[in-house]
């Protein structure tokens, strides 16, 4: 799927489960709606920075044949994120008024998904300040600009927790190779 279709696709299905649950008093509605309107801001934001990723993906690879380096791995991990939160948020759509839908559960494993899509959105930030911080091409400092603190910095200041317990599986499909 195409970095567009993603993220008109992530629009989407959010919108429509926040449309339904405004129409809902209930406490967790409003924290459903709050966490799907916090994953749309976030793919605002990440989508043109996905897309420019994208362009630079050769530049890094190790050669022709080895289509590998860690800005490729970020960017695969946030579509990985971002998949399985569109395929949780149909799910949810599908089964919002059932008699067996879960709704605390459902709620606590979309704000799981949120917080994790936060800390990635903060990592691909992260990563374009490295990206424009070095010449082009250049993959290591060749002035240090305080870059290396920021980073120690920022990464100790992360949130790690969201990418374990409920969000683990997207990370694992997301680096299993294909056959």
């Amino acid at each position: 799927m195409d970095v567009r279709t993603m993220f008109l696709l992530l629009h989407s299905v959010t919108e429509d489960n926040i449309r339904f649950f405004r129409l809902n008093p209930t406490e967790t509605a409003r924290r459903f709606v709050t966490a799907f309107s916090q994953i749309q801001e976030h793919g605002r934001h990440l989508q043109p920075l996905v897309q420019s990723f994208t362009g630079i993906f050769p530049i890094f690879d190790f050669d022709e044949r080895t289509p590998a380096n860690g800005y490729r791995s970020l960017i695969k991990v946030v579509r990985s994120c971002i998949l399985h939160i569109i395929h949780k948020s149909r799910y949810i759509s599908a089964n919002r008024r059932s008699i067996f839908f879960r709704t605390n559960h459902n709620c606590m494993e979309i704000e799981a998904y949120c917080s994790a899509l936060c800390q990635l959105r903060a990592l691909v930030y992260f990563a374009q300040r490295l990206l424009t911080a070095n010449k082009h091409g250049d993959l290591f400092f060749g002035e240090e600009k305080g870059l290396s603190e920021d980073f120690l910095h920022e990464s100790n200041s992360m949130h790690k927790g969201c990418f374990y317990g409920r969000c683990l599986g997207f990370q694992v499909s997301a680096v299993q190779p294909r056959r």
